[in-house]
C-alpha cells in the first residue's frame, strides 16, 4: 500500500486506539485524504501557522498533533476562527492534519503525557491514577512514590528544572514532606479527587484555576502547576520515536520527524 495518511493513520491507531479517548475528543484524521502519499511525518504537540510553515517545506507532509486542530465544534469553515484558518491552509496546501490525544495521554508505552514527570521524579510503583473511559481501555494519569521522601518544594524545583517548565509554581506548604505524587498532563485538576483517593500528597498537572487549587487545599491536597505545555511537550519526542518504529515494522518509508516550532504562548516578564 505504500505510504499513505491511511496507512500512517493505521499505525497510530493500533499503537493509540481511539477507543482509549474521552468522549469528548476528536482524535484521528482532522484534515486531509486517507488515501494521499506522505512523504514524512511532523510530530508536533500543537498546529500552528508557524507549524504549517514548517510543513509546507515538504509536500506530502502529515503532520501529526497531539492537540486536535478541531476539538470544538465549527459552524462554518472560514477564516473568521483561528482553527478554521488553519484548517482552511492546510486543506489548500495539501497538508493532512490528524490527533493523538487521550488516547496518547492514556498510552502506556513510556510515550503517555504523564511519564516525563513520572521520569523526572523517578517515581516508584507507577499505577494509573484515574478509571479507564471504558472497560478494557487504558487510563489516563499515574500515581507512584518517591524512593526518598523530599519537601513540597524540591519536588517542585525538580520539576522545573528537568522539564521545560520556567512557569513552574506550587500550592501549599513548601516545607510539607511529600511522599506520593499524582501526575496527570496537560490540564489535569479533574483528577483531584482521584489523586487524593489514591493517597497522594500532591497532583503535579498544568492549567490549575484559582478556586481549584483552594479547594484542593482545603481537602489536603498539595498542588504544582507545571504548566499544559511543559508536561505534555516532553513527551513529544518518545511520541515520535514509538510512531516511527510501528510505522518500520509495517513497511512504511517516510521519516517522523520531531517539530522545531515551539507552541509556547506565553513570555515570562
Amino acid at each position: 500500500m505504500g505510504d499513505t495518511v491511511g496507512a500512517w493513520l493505521d499505525v497510530v491507531h493500533e499503537r493509540y486506539p481511539t477507543a482509549d479517548a474521552a468522549d469528548w475528543d476528536r482524535p484521528g484524521l482532522q484534515v486531509g485524504d486517507p488515501g494521499a502519499p506522505v512523504a514524512r511525518v511532523l510530530v508536533t504537540l500543537d498546529v500552528t501557522s508557524a507549524v504549517l510553515d514548517e510543513a509546507v517545506r515538504v509536500p506530502e507532509t502529515f503532520v501529526l498533533a497531539h492537540h486536535p486542530l478541531l476539538l470544538r465544534p465549527l459552524h462554518a469553515l472560514t477564516t473568521a476562527t483561528a482553527a478554521g484558518a488553519l484548517a482552511l491552509r492546510a486543506a489548500r496546501a495539501g497538508i493532512a492534519v490528524a490527533a493523538a490525544h487521550t488516547n496518547l495521554d492514556a498510552s502506556d508505552d513510556g510515550a503517555g503525557t504523564s511519564d516525563p514527570v513520572v521520569a523526572v521524579l523517578g517515581l516508584q510503583d507507577v499505577v494509573p491514577l484515574c478509571p479507564p473511559v471504558a472497560p478494557g481501555a487504558r487510563a489516563m494519569g499515574r500515581v507512584g512514590d518517591l524512593a526518598v521522601p523530599m519537601t513540597l518544594r524540591d519536588v517542585a524545583a525538580r520539576i522545573a528544572r528537568d522539564l521545560p517548565a520556567p512557569s513552574a509554581r506550587l500550592c501549599g506548604d513548601p516545607e510539607r514532606s511529600v511522599r506520593r505524587v499524582a501526575v496527570l498532563g496537560g490540564s489535569g485538576m479533574s483528577a483531584a479527587a482521584d489523586a487524593l483517593a489514591a493517597g497522594a500528597d500532591v497532583l503535579v498537572t498544568g492549567d490549575v484555576r484559582h478556586h481549584d487549587a483552594l479547594d484542593a487545599l482545603e481537602l489536603g491536597l498539595a498542588v504544582i502547576d507545571a504548566g499544559h505545555h511543559a508536561t505534555e511537550v516532553a513527551a513529544m519526542p518518545t511520541f515520535a520515536d514509538r510512531v516511527a518504529a510501528a510505522g518500520a515494522a509495517r513497511g512504511l518509508v517516510a521519516p517522523v520527524i520531531l517539530s522545531d516550532v515551539s507552541t509556547i504562548p506565553w513570555e515570562s516578564v
